[in-house]
């Protein structure tokens, strides 16, 4: 592909991220709202966000083997199509059923998006992927602290979710302009498929990944599902004080995943991402220990969390090279199925055990997700 061409897949690439999280960082804002406006409780609400999960597993079920057969920029239209679809519901939820509708549909529209990038990335980046990939899901991190400035302030200020929601339509149109004019590298697969998708599911490696997926999903989950939640029912803040420390997490966030490529280049993939989770774990910890107090500190783990699933997605491309997309694509879909089942149990401690108590979710994930990815070094060091 000529640079002109690369520089506007690029650009396509951090925008589709970019909006993807201001959808998405809206959700710890206008869960309070959901709760209220729909009569629910927090079991209930987990049960609508699992939903979306269930979109992403149809979505990241899909998106590989739609990747192969009918190429990337296919995939690309087609997530643009549904979480275009998903978001102009959104203003529209009347009832428990289109909240449920446009949660499922933007997970599956999400995650075709994601599994599609993720695989692409490597291709336009060999020498330096961990940079190109923690600088695309930067913009994620960009648009997390982006909706968070934003969203409080106008809640605030009187403007309803319904409205909100709106607005984010527009940029989700023009993602659908976008993806259809850009143009992306054809992949070549020279194994054979049928032979080489037996092997992976033969394959422990894979599991162990399917393990690291779903815990820095259930962490990372925990932390921007509630922890908004977390400080107006423990502490009684109000939703511009609350936006202003979940605000701090995603500015963090975002810087993290901008330093977090050349960070990672330097230190190595696996013990960089190692480091990353332990830090995350014992920030997160010491802000519980520590209640209103320590609520900097829960901020301050953004900086860690926020390169722990593009570093996940950037090994798993290197130990599965050959069949990349379809790799990620299994490895996301069981993932999710598990953090279904754990974030469920999560949206149900937080009704029985308390807010506070099942916050300490959070750090526990990531330790496990630490202990998985010791195992997963040990056994590609041999290899």
């Amino acid at each position: 592909m000529k640079p002109n061409k690369n520089i506007f897949l690029i650009f396509t690439l951090f925008y589709i991220y970019f909006i993807i999280a201001l959808f998405e960082s809206s959700r710890g804002n206008f869960v309070p709202f959901f709760l209220e406006e729909f009569r629910i409780n927090n079991a209930q609400m987990s049960l609508v966000l699992t939903f979306n999960t269930i979109g992403a597993i149809i979505g990241s079920f899909f998106a590989g083997h739609l990747c192969e057969k009918y190429g990337h920029k296919f995939v690309f239209f087609l997530g643009a199509l549904i979480s275009t679809g998903a978001v102009l519901i959104a203003p529209f939820a009347s009832n428990i059923f289109l909240l449920v509708l446009f949660n499922f549909l933007f997970g599956a529209g999400r995650q075709l998006w994601a599994v599609s990038i993720d695989s692409v990335i490597p291709v336009l980046s060999v020498g330096f992927e961990s940079i190109l990939m923690n600088l695309t899901h930067f913009m994620y991190g960009l648009g997390s602290l982006t909706g968070q400035s934003l969203y409080g302030s106008l809640l605030e200020y009187g403007l309803h979710w319904r409205k909100i929601y709106l607005y984010l339509g527009v940029f989700f149109v023009a993602s659908a302009v976008l993806t259809l004019l850009v143009k992306v590298p054809g992949i070549t697969i020279s194994v054979n498929r049928e032979e080489k998708r037996r092997e992976l599911f033969k394959n422990p490696l894979v599991y162990l990944f399917v393990g690291a997926v779903t815990f820095s999903f259930l962490g990372e989950a925990v932390i921007y599902t509630w922890f908004i939640s977390y400080m107006r029912i423990s502490y009684g803040f109000n939703p511009a004080l609350a936006a202003k420390y979940a605000g701090v997490y995603y500015l963090l966030f975002a810087l993290g995943r901008l330093a977090g490529g050349f960070i990672l280049n330097k230190t190595g993939n696996v013990k960089g991402l190692k480091l990353y989770l332990l830090s995350g774990a014992f920030c997160i910890l010491t802000g519980l220990l520590l209640r209103d107090k320590g609520l900097m500190i829960i901020a301050g783990s953004g900086f860690f969390v926020s390169v722990v699933f593009p570093t996940l997605m950037v090994v798993t491309n290197a130990v599965f090279k050959e069949s990349a997309s379809f790799a990620i694509g299994m490895i996301t879909t069981l993932g999710n199925i598990l953090f279904v089942v754990f974030f469920n149990i999560t949206g149900v401690l937080n009704d029985l055990a308390g807010t506070y108590a099942a916050f300490f979710i959070a750090p526990a994930s990531f330790i496990i997700c630490y202990g998985i990815m010791a195992m997963i070094d040990k056994r590609t060091a041999k290899s």
